[in-house]
């Protein structure tokens, strides 16, 4: 079943709707140091369904951040993130809050983001400490790109760097262990990231698919010993 069977099409646009409209006030008010990102969670490699006052330079039709593939994965969307650090591709510091929409089960099936450009302030922070605060805490970050091919190498990165090892010299359990971070981080449910990953790790792509098969059964043997 779909996870999306259960929300109703007429009341998720007419939300959709209301939060594009919401968008143009807030990205004005805001001007010219302000952008509101619509998502639709029904397709992760096309999330992006509107943009206001657009700073990153992401376009309607872009993907999932990995911040959003990584949240939709775990299913860990009951808890909206405020006041983040983010970080463009260019290396410009941003600051965040991302609102997950969700329907009367509770399941989320887009997101509602803001993105302040806070480097034009940099200069103040003595007078806008506060203003600059970040309230998340250093466990979520997120890259403003809408290339999937970006997010994946991104998402690719961060796992390799939590394993300690180095590419391309890693040994069988080190590559398992790596496909089951990417797997955690909602990587897989990208179509193009099985070849995007094979490529960068120099494996076929039925190589890992074979790796992600393991890691599966592992962490669901794992889980019912744990049990």
């Amino acid at each position: 079943m779909n996870t999306f069977d259960s929300i109703d099409t007429a009341d998720r646009e007419t939300t959709f709707a209301l939060l594009r409209q919401l968008s143009v006030g807030i990205a004005k008010l805001c001007a010219p140091h302000c952008e509101v990102v619509i998502h639709d969670f029904s397709d992760l490699e096309r999330s992006i369904i509107h943009i206001e006052g657009n700073i990153s330079g992401r376009k309607v039709g872009g993907a999932a951040t990995d911040l959003l593939l990584t949240q939709a994965r775990n299913g860990n969307t009951v808890r909206d993130f405020y006041n983040y650090q983010t970080f463009l591709p260019n290396g410009r510091n941003m600051k965040s809050c991302t609102m997950f929409l969700r329907d009367e089960q509770g399941v989320a099936y887009g997101a509602f983001c803001i993105n302040l450009d806070i480097g034009v302030f940099a200069g103040f922070h003595r007078f806008l400490g506060e203003f600059l605060a970040l309230e998340a805490g250093s466990e979520v970050s997120e890259t403003l790109s809408d290339d999937i091919q970006r997010t994946i190498h991104i998402i690719l990165r961060e796992a390799v760097n939590e394993i300690g090892a180095e590419l391309p010299i890693m040994s069988k359990e080190d590559k398992i262990d790596l496909v089951a971070r990417l797997d955690e981080k909602g990587a897989f449910q990208v179509k193009r990231a099985v070849p995007l990953i094979a490529e960068e790790l120099g494996l076929s792509r039925s190589t890992i698919y074979n790796y992600l098969t393991e890691a599966r059964e592992k962490t669901e043997a794992d889980a019912q010993n744990g049990a």
